[in-house]
């Protein structure tokens, strides 16, 4: 690539600076990948880079408003030339390896809620409408094929709910004191119908996003596996699926994270990310669009261990994956960007762009990811 060219990407890059409208993501997702396609070998990657390059400046005239998280450019070239010079320099064994299961396939469920009336203990369970026109309509309670409205539910009867949400779809559950809560793939949340008491409390299992209602009488309080949260009033994201690290990621406001397992608090402020395992947490500021991404239908993974990225994928597409258990895989971190809706085999494409992965479909349903020899 001439200079002049360089000079031209690096102004491509830097047209992306002012940004924030959700028009522009598939623009930044295909920028990424052209980035990466140039990188990894692939002998008419300079033309299609210098093609979109004129694409976007072009796209620059209609809109000046791109998120500022795609001068990673740079810093993740130089990421990832040193991960390669690293590669290249490993010797590979000759004997066949072990893989380990990091997820594995699920039988085909649909979205349901279940409602325990607490008195009696009486359970039943609707599944969700699967039609975008189709309503359920029951005691104030209005279910769609995308969202659930508590906002008018009746005062009559105290229930707890269940909402479960399967893999590769998300959900949105808007709860009786008016708080957002976005689902993401493979959760659970359990909630009462109607608030009661000096505490708003709710259990996840999964990953969702709340945007809570502020009540500074009444904090609200999400219960997960490794972790408690309280927050007033504020926006931020909870991972805590069982097989991974717990995470909190506060966008605004302010949340007050308790470990039972270690008896700690730790108050956060905007930007930062906690990570809690079962015996340990560390605090980080981070860039927070990273882990919000998945509600506007990205993957996106910045220094993120590839076994935490399979893990997503599974629970998206419903696969089980298999990783050679190598200790460089298994360290392994990576930048990856992939969007929701294409396929998994646009996917595995994507992965086999990186020099050191071997990623292959086995059947219909199966991954397989081990080092490429």
């Amino acid at each position: 690539m001439s200079e002049q060219d360089n000079k031209q990407d690096s102004n491509c890059c830097e047209d992306y600076q002012d940004v924030s409208t959700p028009q522009e993501e598939r623009l930044q997702y295909e920028c990424e990948q052209a980035f990466l396609r140039l990188q990894f070998e692939e002998p008419s990657g300079a033309e299609e880079w210098k093609k979109f390059s004129s694409r976007v400046r072009q796209e620059k005239k209609k809109s000046r408003k791109l998120r500022s998280f795609i001068l990673f450019s740079a810093s993740a070239a130089a990421l990832l030339i040193a991960v390669f010079l690293l590669w290249s320099n490993v010797e590979t064994t000759l004997y066949e390896k072990q893989v380990a299961v990091l997820v594995k396939t699920e039988p085909v469920k649909q979205a349901s809620v279940i409602e325990e009336d607490i008195s009696s203990e009486e359970k039943t369970e609707t599944p969700l409408p699967n039609l975008s026109k189709a309503r359920i309509e029951k005691e104030g309670v209005v279910l769609s094929a995308t969202e659930a409205d508590y906002t008018r539910a009746s005062v009559e009867k105290v229930c707890r709910n269940i909402v479960s949400i399967p893999r590769g779809q998300v959900y949105k559950i808007v709860l009786s004191d008016g708080t957002e809560v976005w689902m993401n793939a493979s959760s659970r949340l359990s909630f009462p119908t109607r608030f009661s008491g000096s505490r708003r409390t709710v259990t996840l299992e999964g990953e969702a996003y709340f945007k809570v209602a502020r009540d500074e009488q009444h904090p609200f309080v999400i219960i997960t596996d490794k972790m408690t949260t309280e927050v007033l009033g504020t926006e931020f994201n909870v991972k805590a699926y069982k097989d991974s690290e717990a995470h909190v990621t506060l966008v605004q406001g302010s949340v007050k994270v308790h470990m039972p397992g270690i008896d700690r608090e730790v108050l956060l402020v905007p930007g930062d990310d906690i990570t809690c395992t079962d015996d340990d947490f560390q605090v980080h500021q981070v860039n927070v669009s990273y882990y919000t991404y998945w509600m506007e239908g990205y993957f996106y993974y910045d220094n993120v261990h590839l076994s935490d990225i399979l893990k997503d994928l599974g629970r998206w597409y419903n696969v089980t994956i298999e990783m050679e258990q190598d200790s460089l895989l298994e360290e392994q971190r990576l930048h990856f960007v992939a969007d929701r809706s294409e396929t998994i085999d646009s996917v595995i494409e994507n992965l086999n762009l990186y020099q050191y992965l071997s990623v292959t479909k086995d059947g219909g349903n199966k991954i397989t990811v081990r080092k490429r020899e």
